[in-house]
């Protein structure tokens, strides 16, 4: 089975116990644990990890991807909303993003605004 990565927010006093669950989660099956935090709120966390087993979701956990040339991190409707506003309205999936532009972010969804674009920086201490 094929590596999922995975996406579990929180916050920076529940993050030992987050990272907890997340091993509990997947019977210790994660790989390439990171936790980052958002730029402009570092209580805001984000875990992301690598998992094989994908018939569980921790509560507040989304898939998601990333461009590692550039450490950015995205759904795929954030990735959709992105072309639509770089593109005039336009969903063209062949529509090439420059990653550069999104270098440490993480793009989501936003309900009716399309997407948001969050900076972050990886902790270094855990």
């Amino acid at each position: 089975m094929r590596p999922q990565l995975l996406c579990t927010f929180t916050n920076l006093q529940d993050l030992p116990q987050c990272i907890g669950s997340i091993h509990k989660a997947y019977n210790n099956d994660v790989a390439n644990l990171k936790c980052y935090s958002y730029v402009y709120n570092e209580t805001n966390i984000v875990c992301i990890y690598n998992v094989h087993s994908n018939d569980r979701r921790l509560k507040d956990t989304i898939s998601i991807n990333r461009k590692k040339e550039t450490n950015t991190l995205y759904s795929i409707n954030a990735l959709n909303a992105l072309i639509v506003a770089l593109n005039g309205g336009i969903l063209d999936k062949s529509y090439l993003i420059n990653w550069s532009d999104y270098k440490d972010c993480m793009l989501l969804s936003h309900g009716d605004e399309g997407y948001k674009t969050i900076l972050i920086k990886e902790l270094s201490h855990l």
